[in-house]
């Protein structure tokens, strides 16, 4: 049932499938990846080392998660959860996989790339969550910031969202992770225990944007603030770097018409250090208590800065990258 290839045939994988007992196979080296079988928890799980600097992709599907292994946060867990599906899964496991050994891609990069792709090709983008609109606003207004006090080349090349590394930017000497919400209070979201923690010896910055929707002639829509950051990146060699990352976070060319949600800024964009006093949770407090979470699979909570402290001055391009104002 395994060939010489790295990969197991469908009819081989079909044959395990229906043998019920556990099994984990090697998919090659470069990286390691390992395909498991588990019948008792209903999955199957494709495993891979997360690269230097590589966040867990924010990707969430009915019957597909991205998680780290709760054994050991350095590997990376693409779990399929609807035995139905499992046939059908193989394949694109299997593709995640090429992208990683044949193409050189990181595993987390690999993973992010192709399950978007599948999506687009699919046509199911062709829809934008609320949520997504204004998580895409923020980091565009982050990125024209960039462009503006960075230069375009810079600020694109620093702009590491899209390809799932932990955190949305890296500016001067810090890393930047970008919230935006739509709120009267200063809340957001957090999806995972990683997202707010810090990798030594680099600072971590939140950047807070919140917006409200705005009248007619007034502030400007997600397609334009996209136009705007590619009419600052027009002058540079970063323009098809920039389309290729505005289509790994969700941009899709008919979004353009889709939304019209015209927004403005509600108060002035603030900027927190990520500190010990900084509200959130993290798997190393976490570990650091002993309590066991390796069954924990999903975290998602929210929290409130309207009145948090910066905590430190803010270093002066983040803060010239915040105080940009958006005129699309």
């Amino acid at each position: 049932m395994i060939s010489a290839r790295r990969h197991l045939s469908v009819a081989g994988f079909r044959e395990y499938l229906a043998a019920g007992v556990p099994m984990a196979h090697p998919m090659g080296k470069r990286p390691p990846l390992t395909l498991t079988i588990d019948p008792e928890h209903r999955a199957i799980i494709l495993q891979g080392p997360l690269a230097d600097r590589e966040g867990v992709p924010r990707l969430r599907l009915e019957h597909l998660s991205v998680r780290l292994s709760p054994r050991d946060p350095g590997q990376l867990q693409i779990v399929i959860t609807e035995p139905a599906l499992f046939v059908d899964a193989y394949p694109i496991l299997c593709a995640i996989a090429d992208r990683a050994q044949l193409d050189g891609k990181g595993f987390g990069v690999a993973v992010t790339e192709t399950l978007r792709l599948l999506t687009r090709l699919m046509g199911h983008s062709r829809s934008i969550s609320r949520e997504h609109e204004l998580g895409l606003c923020g980091e565009l207004l982050t990125l024209i910031g960039a462009c503006r006090r960075l230069g375009p080349q810079a600020a694109v090349s620093s702009w590491r969202g899209p390809h799932g590394e932990e955190h949305d930017f890296a500016i001067g000497d810090v890393d930047v992770e970008v919230k935006t919400t739509a709120s009267e209070s200063r809340s957001h979201w957090i999806g995972s225990l990683t997202q707010l923690q810090a990798t030594p010896p680099t600072p971590l910055w939140l950047v807070s944007h919140q917006l409200t929707e705005a009248g007619p002639g007034q502030g400007w829509r997600l397609g334009e603030l996209v136009a705007a950051v590619r009419d600052a990146a027009a002058t540079s060699t970063a323009g098809l770097e920039l389309d290729a990352k505005l289509a790994m976070a969700g941009w899709a060319e008919p979004f353009d018409e889709l939304c019209v949600t015209r927004w403005r800024r509600r108060s002035p964009t603030r900027a927190f250090l990520v500190n010990d006093g900084f509200p959130r949770l993290t798997a190393r407090q976490l570990a650091s208590t002993g309590y066991d979470y390796s069954h924990v699979t999903d975290v998602r909570y929210r929290i409130d800065l309207s009145h948090q402290e910066a905590g430190a001055p803010i270093p002066e391009p983040l803060a010239d990258v915040i105080a940009t104002e958006v005129n699309a």
